[in-house]
C-alpha cells in the first residue's frame, strides 16, 4: 500500500460492549472508558471492545492494533485484521473485541491502529493501581 493512501483515522474509542443493529448497520457504544483501575497487578482485563473507522483508503486494507506500555517496543497484544473499502470517501467502521487483556503492571498504555506496519491512529489508556480497600476489624472489648 503507497504512503499516499495511508488511511486518516476517524475513531479510536474503547468500551465494554458494542452492539450493531443488523438492520440498520447502526453501533451502540456502552460503557466508555479511557482508564482502567485493578486491586492486583498483574491484572487481566476480561473484555474490551474497540471501535476503528477509518477513511481516505482504497481496496484491502491490511492493519494492526496493538497495545503496549508507553515507550515499550513488544506490544502486550497484537489483532490483525484486513478491512474493505470501495472508495476513499467511504468511512469503514470495523469493530473488535479484545479478550483477556494482561496488564503487568500499573501505567500509561497506548493502544495503536497500523495500516500495512504505519501507524496512523493512537490512544493513551491510562492503567492504574486502586488503593487497598481498609480492612473491617470488629473488635470485641
Amino acid at each position: 500500500m503507497p504512503v499516499s493512501e495511508l488511511p486518516i483515522g476517524l475513531t479510536l474509542v474503547l468500551c465494554d460492549t458494542i452492539i450493531e443493529d443488523v438492520r440498520t448497520k447502526k453501533k451502540s457504544l456502552i460503557g466508555l472508558f479511557t482508564q482502567i483501575t485493578a486491586e492486583k497487578f498483574p491484572y487481566t482485563h476480561p473484555k474490551m471492545d474497540v471501535l476503528v473507522s477509518m477513511t481516505g483508503c482504497l481496496g484491502t486494507v491490511p492493519c494492526t492494533i496493538t497495545c503496549s506500555l508507553d515507550g515499550a517496543e513488544k506490544p502486550l497484544v497484537s489483532v490483525n485484521f484486513k478491512v474493505d473499502v470501495h472508495s476513499p470517501r467511504d468511512v469503514a467502521d470495523v469493530v473488535l473485541s479484545i479478550k483477556s487483556m494482561r496488564f503487568p503492571a500499573p501505567g500509561l498504555y497506548m493502544i495503536r491502529v497500523l495500516a500495512d506496519g504505519i501507524p496512523f491512529m493512537m490512544r493513551p489508556i491510562r492503567v492504574l493501581q486502586r488503593a487497598p480497600r481498609p480492612s473491617s476489624s470488629f473488635e470485641q472489648s
